[in-house]
Parts: structure tokens; C-alpha cells; sequence
């Protein structure tokens, strides 16, 4: 079909392979839950096709961008679907990029979408009547540094894979009332959580399940206030924003219709006057779509040109619908029973309806523009919110309404909405968390300590929302919280954790007196002794551990040195001890395992060389300068944070879980390891942000310092390391599965039931869950986005 081969044709041109790709993964694969097409669209340079070429993308115009969706519609409907939220996301993100680059934040953004092929996923209330598109739909409270988010979005696309959620929250204005702002949230913080909603086979694999937020803490820098327009009209932002919405969105569906509409051309069944007046429907659509998008270009982009686009898009509604239900019809019943891509695709075109607004949400306002009474205007005159009183406030939204949907044409039944827009009404906490009311804290007193004759400074109970565990508790075996568990968001300074802290706790807490990281009455078993896969991996992993712990102890003697206090100097001396313990209790692990303690050293060098040269090494030498020749401590204490304990403590504390049924004496050595991990993060934490708060012109430098380092870290091969053992270790646990037994590695779910891939995965996912958290609450969260 000519215009159909014209838009796979500017597909190609902009997204090559994209077509081609989709068509190697069977159909109904690319319409099912698990995102089979979304590797293929990021392959393929999908994510940057409308951000401008300014900003690194491919500048696709709107008219463009239409026929490229189409293209994908034909072929994959649900990527059309998911990814339609991606570019109204990014649509609006560079429409807003004057008011982000006031933050600092324009280039970085963008630019990161287009070098690394971030998805972007959209909360907003996409054309709520009474505000638009940037409604909000999440709640808002003000805390230190930053807000606190709660609220959901369901159905929200592209739940699973979006690496950033963008959304609109209500905020205290400047005059004592509220305003609408945009927020730019990574999706791997703490609190953002993925549930199950979309019931329907249809349009599956958009992935439009519930994204809930929970407590989720978001620097202020993140939360960027919109302007409202006059006469209660959309502002600039909402009004482009929701015409690429239609366009696209549209599009989508005008591309499931081409595909029935090419099946009944080429069958050339019926009569040519019918088949004509089946291609000039669907060309209907085409033209009243292109033409839309082409006023668009021309500049065409307030109230007046919304509403244009409404009444194309309802036209082009119409005719999509049409053009499926005669093509079916056109293709016979037998087609329709023995092709389930017949089926599916009719089925899926009848979702058009389903995306807001409905006719009846705009149909007086519709009226007022036709007959001239006044402006299009989305409004439903709900009344303003009355202004909070002083003081942190939970910020409640209004409940977002969704208007009834219409009765879809004749076809298939569909179970579920469509993909998209409709949001659930949220509702305020009914008070403020403990941090939130900024109550007063507590403080116990002093505990009792066994063994130890020196009783430490009470440790205050931490009431910032994130964890009340105390810095005692932190360094006990019994009570400590992992990384698995939450234990990122942990509160300590260094004057919690100081040489006095260290002596009373972590000799007999974390270690009870183990000075080898594990009781006399562990045993290594007899069969890791034995050569194969399994004492493969043990012994490489053993190794390498000692290597990297050895030489994060020399770089800290640098940060000792150039400490400017005596509480972080005595806490970054603690820190040396733990890391040199860790060197030497990985050390004498080996020798558990039967290395003779005169060929330890050779064995460590033989074993991580290649590690040691292509990972070890460039983070030496990126960082060593920084603490060694600049005496930059500061940058040290974010490069050791960030870039050494937060990538590597994850998947340290996979290997202890993973080894518990097999080797007891190693996860207990990287059970005590990983509380002294949790600690150090921690603490390095509240120093960037302690630091920051006192010199607020280090942030620029801090967020370029740490985004450098996270490319350095994404151009080393720590995944090949990773692949590497697990493999080794799945292939090792054969014959050990009895022994395994239902041992569960993280909650429910069994280890023997455990791939090497979803073992990475996890520590993948917890990783990132580290970054998000401690940066921040560094108050450095913009170096997510690089």
C-alpha cells in the first residue's frame, strides 16, 4: 500500500533495522507482556526520534513522526502504543527545556535520552478537563531538601522498562496557594514500585501496569514549576505537549489499520469499487493526521490549533474503526478464524476510543469554538484550591476525574482500557511522616555494651523517613539491615561513627569476635576442594575480592590524609581498618580453600589479571589523581561512595546470599563485610551532604565529577565479569541442588529456580536502587541524569 510503504520507508530512513528487527520476533511475542520489542526500538535509535537535533536527537518533525508511528503500528502495535508515551514525554520535556535549563538540567537530560536510549514514562493526568495535561496526579509534601512524592498512575506505560518518569505534582506557590510543577524522577528510586493491572491480551506489550510511589523523596531540584495559562486556557507546555499526544497516539492506531487494510488489498477480494472506498477511509484518516501535523509545523500550536487537532483526531477515529471493521469484513470470516493477527489487530483499533479526551469531555467547549463564543478551553471550572497554611504541608491534588468512556464500535471485546491515560484518584497521607512534621528527636540513652568496658555516645534514632535503625544497630550481626532489605536508606554521620563508635561495635557486633569474618565452627565443605565450575567461581570471586578491598585501602590512606576534620579523619581510618580486614580475611579464604599461603599472592595475581587490567585499573586511574595529586577529599569521598562501594556492594552481597548453602565460612565473611559496606555508604553520604549544604557552588562540579565516572563505569566490562561467574556457579550447583535444597536467595524465590541472568539482574536493580537513593540524599540527584 503506497502510503503505508512510504511511512516504513522514513521509518528505515530514521530508525534503521527497526522494521526488520520486529519482523524477527514472531507476532505474538511482540504483543505480549515482557517488552520483546523495546530492545529493538533502543537498538535502533527509537528513544531520540522527535528530541531536536540540538540536543543530539534526530529531529524527526511532527509530520515526520506520525508516518515513522504508523510504520511501527503496522508492524508492533503495542511499541507503537508504549512508545507514543515516550515521545509525548520527551515532547514535553523539550518544550519545557528553556525552564530545565534554568536548573541546569536542559542538555544533560536530553542529551542523556539520546546517547544512552533512556525510555522516558509518563505520569501525567494526559488531558484531565479541568487542567490539562499536566494535572496533577501525585501528592507533594515539602521536606528538607526536597519533597516527598506519593500517588499512582495506571494504566502507565512502559511500567517495566522506563528508565525516567516524568508526572505533574501540586506544590506551595510563592503566594501562599498552589501550583502545578513538573517532576524528572529516575525510576529506580526506592518507593517506585510496579503492580500488575492490565488484565487484557490486547496491547499487552506496552507494558501498562500500575506504577505506584511510595514515600518517594525527590530533591527540589527535580520539581520544576509550570505557569498557568490566561483565561484558564492550557499553558505553552500542556498544549504542545497534548497535541503530540493526539498525533501520535492516533497514529498508532491509523498503523493497525493499514496492516487489515494492506491484508485485503493484496487478497483482492470484492469488487474493485469497494476495495477503493476501503483505501480512500483509511486515506481519510491519513490526510486529516498529516494535515494536523503539518499545521503543527507551520508553527500552529495554541488553544485554537487543540482543538483542530481534537476534531482531526475524532475524525480520524472514525475513519480507523471503519477501515478495520470493512477490511474484516473484505478478508472473510475464515481469515478472521485462522489468522489471530486478523483478530488481534481489529481488536486493538477499537482502542482508539479509549484514549482521553472523550467527545463528551470537550463537547461544549467544541461548540463554543465552533460557533465562535469563545476560545477552546479545556476547562471544567473546578474551583482553585484554597491556600495551606504556614509550614510543611501534605499537598493534596484534586481527584482526578476521567470522563465515561464511549461505546466501542462493533468488534471483538476488549477487557481493558487503553493504554495510557486514565489515573487513579490519590489520596493525601492523612499526616505527616515523622521527618515530614520536622518533630523533635529523642534522643535514649545510653546502652549497655557487652564485652566492651567503653560506653559510646547514645546514638539518636533516625527520623528522616528512610530507616529508624540507630547507628548501634547498624553494626549489629543480628539486627543490621542489608541493601537487599532497604539498608541504602540508613542515616549516619561521621561523628556517629567515629574511632570510639568503631571499638565498641564493630569488634563485637559485626564481628563477634571473629577476627577471620566467620565462627571456628564453620567448615569449608569438602567438595570445594575439588576441581570444576564451582571452586572456579569461589575462587575467582575470593580473589578478586581481596584485590579490589586492598586497593580501595590504599586509595581511603590518601583520604585520610587529606581529611579536614578530625570526626571524618577518624571515621575514614575506621574505614581503612574495614577494607584492609576485608583484603585479609578474602586472603586467608583462599587458603581455606586450599591454597598454600606461600602461593596466595601468585594466585590473587593470576586470577584477576584480566580484571584487574580492564576494571581494577581505569578506576585507579581516574581516581587516584583526585585524592592523591589534587588532595581533592570531597571528590574522593563521592568517587569512593559512588563509583567504588556503590556499584560493587550489591553484588558482594549477592555473592554472600547465593553461597550461604554452599560455603557458610564465605557468606558469613561478606555478610560482616557488607554491615561495614552499609556504614561507609552512609556515612560518605551525609558528608557530600553536609558539604553541600555549606557550599551549595560544589554542585556543578560534584554532578560532572560523578556523571564522568558513570560513563567511565559504563565502558567496563563488569557485566563479562559477572556472566562469567555466575555461569561457572550454575553450572557448579548440579550436583549440589539436594544440598541447596529450598534454601530461597532473596524472598520468595528458590535459588536453584535462579538463571545467571536473573541473579545479575537483581544486583543490577539493587545497584541502581543505591545510586538513586544516595544521591539523592546527597542532594546530587541530577547526576542520574547524564
Amino acid at each position: 500500500m503506497r502510503s503505508l510503504d512510504q511511512a516504513r520507508a522514513l521509518c528505515e530512513s530514521y530508525l534503521p533495522g527497526l522494521l526488520d528487527g520486529l519482523s524477527k520476533v514472531p507476532f505474538a511475542q511482540r504483543e505480549s507482556s515482557g517488552g520483546a520489542t523495546l530492545p529493538v526500538f533502543r537498538a535502533s535509535g527509537g528513544p531520540s526520534l522527535v528530541i531536536p537535533k540540538d540536543y543530539g536527537g534526530l529531529g524527526a518533525s511532527p509530520l515526520e513522526a506520525v508516518r515513522v508511528t504508523r510504520a511501527i503500528g503496522a508492524h508492533a502495535p503495542s511499541l507503537a502504543v508504549a512508545t507514543t508515551m515516550h515521545h509525548f514525554s520527551v515532547a514535553t520535556l523539550f518544550t519545557f527545556a528553556e525552564s530545565i535549563k534554568n536548573s541546569g538540567m536542559e542538555w544533560a537530560l536530553l542529551e542523556a535520552i539520546t546517547s544512552r536510549n533512556l525510555l522516558v514514562s509518563s505520569g501525567f493526568a494526559e488531558g484531565r478537563p479541568a487542567q490539562g495535561i499536566l494535572s496533577p496526579t501525585m501528592t507533594a509534601t515539602p521536606v528538607d531538601g526536597g519533597y516527598r512524592i506519593n500517588g499512582s498512575k495506571r494504566p502507565c506505560s512502559l511500567s517495566h522498562s522506563m528508565d525516567l518518569l516524568t508526572a505533574s505534582v501540586a506544590v506551595p506557590a510563592p503566594d501562599g496557594g498552589q501550583q502545578t510543577a513538573f517532576l524528572l524522577m529516575p525510576a529506580t528510586l526506592r518507593g517506585v514500585t510496579r503492580h500488575p493491572f492490565w488484565g487484557s491480551s490486547v496491547l499487552a506489550g506496552a507494558e501498562s501496569d500500575e506504577v505506584r510511589l511510595t514515600d518517594v523523596f525527590i530533591e527540589e531540584e527535580l520539581v520544576i514549576p509550570t505557569e498557568n495559562g490566561p483565561d484558564g486556557m492550557l499553558d505553552d507546555l500542556q498544549t504542545v505537549g497534548f497535541i503530540w499526544f493526539e498525533l501520535l497516539i492516533t497514529a498508532s492506531y491509523l498503523g493497525m489499520a493499514s496492516a487489515l487494510v494492506e491484508r485485503a488489498l493484496a487478497g483482492g477480494r470484492g469488487a474493485a469499487t469497494d476495495r477503493a472506498a476501503l483505501g480512500t477511509r483509511l486515506e481519510t484518516a491519513t490526510q486529516l493526521l498529516e494535515g494536523a501535523a503539518r499545521a503543527m509545523q507551520a508553527g500552529e500550536t495554541d488553544n485554537d490549533a487543540l482543538a483542530r487537532v481534537l476534531m482531526a483526531r475524532y475524525g480520524a477515529q472514525d475513519a480507523i474503526t471503519d477501515a478495520a471493521r470493512q477490511a474484516v469484513e473484505m478478508l472473510g470470516g475464515m481469515s478472521f478464524i485462522r489468522s489471530p493477527e486478523v483478530a488481534y489487530l481489529v481488536a486493538a483499533c477499537q482502542c482508539a476510543a479509549f484514549h482521553p479526551p472523550s467527545r463528551g469531555s470537550v463537547a461544549s467547549p467544541l461548540v463554543d469554538y465552533l460557533d465562535g463564543t469563545r476560545p477552546f478551553i479545556m476547562d471544567d471550572a473546578a474551583p482553585a484550591p484554597a491556600a495551606p497554611p504556614p509550614g510543611p504541608q501534605v499537598v493534596q491534588t484534586a481527584a482526578v476525574r476521567t470522563a465515561p468512556a464511549p461505546q466501542a464500535p462493533v468488534g471483538p471485546p476488549v477487557g481493558a482500557p487503553a493504554p495510557g491515560p486514565a489515573v487513579e484518584p490519590v489520596q493525601a497521607p492523612a499526616s505527616p511522616r515523622p521527618a515530614e512534621a520536622a518533630a523533635p528527636v529523642t534522643v535514649p540513652g545510653p546502652r549497655p555494651q557487652p564485652v566492651v568496658t567503653y560506653s559510646p555516645q547514645p546514638a539518636a534514632p533516625r527520623a528522616d523517613g528512610r530507616s529508624g535503625m540507630t547507628a548501634d544497630d547498624a553494626a549489629d550481626w543480628d539486627q543490621a539491615s542489608s541493601l537487599f532489605d532497604g539498608a541504602e536508606g540508613i542515616r549516619l554521620t561521621a561523628r556517629d561513627c567515629d574511632l570510639r563508635y568503631w571499638f565498641a561495635n564493630v569488634p563485637q557486633r559485626t564481628l563477634r569476635g571473629n577476627i577471620v569474618g566467620y565462627p571456628p565452627e564453620l567448615v569449608t565443605p569438602d567438595f570445594l576442594h575439588e576441581p570444576g565450575p564451582l571452586r572456579d567461581a569461589l575462587v575467582q570471586e575470593v580473589a578478586f575480592r581481596a584485590l579490589a578491598e586492598e586497593r580501595a585501602a590504599r586509595a581511603i590512606g590518601h583520604i585520610v590524609a587529606c581529611a579536614p576534620d578530625s570526626a571524618t579523619a577518624e571515621f575514614y581510618a575506621t574505614q581503612l581498618m574495614d577494607e584492609t580486614r576485608h583484603a585479609m580475611i578474602f586472603r586467608n579464604h583462599l587458603r581455606n580453600l586450599g591454597v598454600d599461603e606461600r602461593d596466595v599472592a601468585a594466585v590473587i595475581a593470576r586470577q584477576t589479571a584480566h580484571d584487574k587490567a580492564a576494571i581494577l585499573d581505569p578506576l585507579e586511574e581516574y581516581g587516584m589523581p583526585i585524592v592523591r595529586e589534587q588532595q581533592d577529599f570531597v571528590g574522593g569521598v563521592v568517587l569512593l561512595t559512588i563509583l567504588v562501594e556503590g556499584f560493587l556492594a550489591p553484588s558482594f552481597e549477592l555473592s554472600e546470599r547465593k553461597w550461604r548453602p554452599l560455603d557458610p565460612r564465605m557468606a558469613d565473611m561478606e555478610k560482616g563485610a557488607a554491615i561495614d559496606e552499609v556504614r561507609h555508604l552512609a556515612v560518605g553520604t551525609s558528608i557530600i551532604r553536609e558539604h553541600l549544604q555549606r557550599h551549595p557552588d560544589e554542585k556543578d562540579r560534584l554532578v560532572e565529577l560523578i556523571r564522568d565516572g558513570m560513563r567511565l563505569w559504563e565502558q567496563l566490562p563488569v557485566s563479562d565479569q559477572l556472566t562469567r561467574w555466575e555461569n561457572w556457579f550454575q553450572e557448579g550447583i548440579a550436583p549440589h541442588l539436594a544440598t541447596i535444597g529450598d534454601y530461597e536467595v532473596w524472598d520468595g524465590r528458590r535459588l536453584v529456580d535462579t538463571t545467571p541472568e536473573e541473579r545479575i539482574e537483581k544486583a543490577v536493580e539493587v545497584t541502581s536502587i543505591v545510586h538513586s537513593t544516595r544521591l539523592t540524599d546527597m542532594g546530587l540527584g541530577r547526576a542520574l541524569i547524564y
